[in-house]
């Protein structure tokens, strides 16, 4: 404890750094997973934004397709994954970003997709039937009513990739998995242990950070008649 405590009181300026660059990390690649998840959902599911050529049994096997492939991305080892990816994308933020968003797209898409589906039809058809238009009632029903099975998908995408940032120091410097590394290899050294336990307990910190914001985000965006 005395040795972490020294570690800390000594280089706290660059835990800071780790825990900063941890939590934008995350904040970035769930950003593009959430887009990307949110517009396929909408493409697949809703009828006004598919092509008029696709059947109703087309796009539900688009959508399998899509949940499908995202789910086998997920199973992809993430020190395979971002090892792949540095031959194409070099070192540093970039690979991390991307390697993180592919991971975070299945929880985001699998969420938004059942919240969609729970929208109750009877709802969407007295929206039409005062006038709404199918951008309108996307905008205005679906996406408010499904929002809270939304953000759940995007609470556990977030959590997954504070695990899996970890990883990405191999191929970048940013967060914590840079003292945790740094900490193994040297281990039995002098701040050794002190740097596997900032690396292993950091991104802790961070996610509790995450979970206090998924609160209050909410809290804030969930329409009150459907609160819980």
């Amino acid at each position: 404890m005395d040795d972490l405590i020294d570690y800390l009181s000594t280089n706290m300026a660059e835990v800071q750094f780790y825990a900063q660059s941890h939590f934008l990390i995350v904040l970035y690649s769930v950003a593009i997973a959430t887009a990307i998840s949110v517009g396929l959902a909408l493409v697949l599911h809703t009828n006004q934004l598919s092509p008029p050529s696709w059947s109703r049994r087309l796009r539900s096997g688009s959508q399998e397709a899509a949940l499908l492939t995202a789910s086998a991305l997920l199973t992809i080892p993430s020190l395979a994954l971002f090892s792949l990816l540095q031959p194409p994308l070099g070192l540093g933020t970039t690979p991390a970003i991307v390697g993180l968003t592919l991971y975070g797209i299945y929880p985001v898409l699998r969420n938004t997709v059942a919240g969609l589906s729970s929208v109750d039809p009877a709802v969407l058809e007295a929206a039409r039937g005062i006038g709404m238009g199918p951008v309108r009632r996307i905008v205005r029903i679906q996406l408010p009513l499904a929002w809270p099975v939304i953000l759940s998908g995007i609470r556990v995408a977030a959590l997954i990739m504070i695990a899996i940032a970890a990883v990405a120091a191999i191929i970048s410097d940013l967060g914590f998995g840079e003292p945790l590394q740094n900490g193994l290899t040297r281990l039995g050294g002098a701040g050794s242990f002190a740097q596997v336990l900032v690396g292993t307990f950091g991104p802790l910190v961070v996610a509790a950070v995450y979970e206090i914001a998924f609160v209050v985000v909410k809290r804030f965006t969930t329409p009150r008649g459907i609160r819980v």
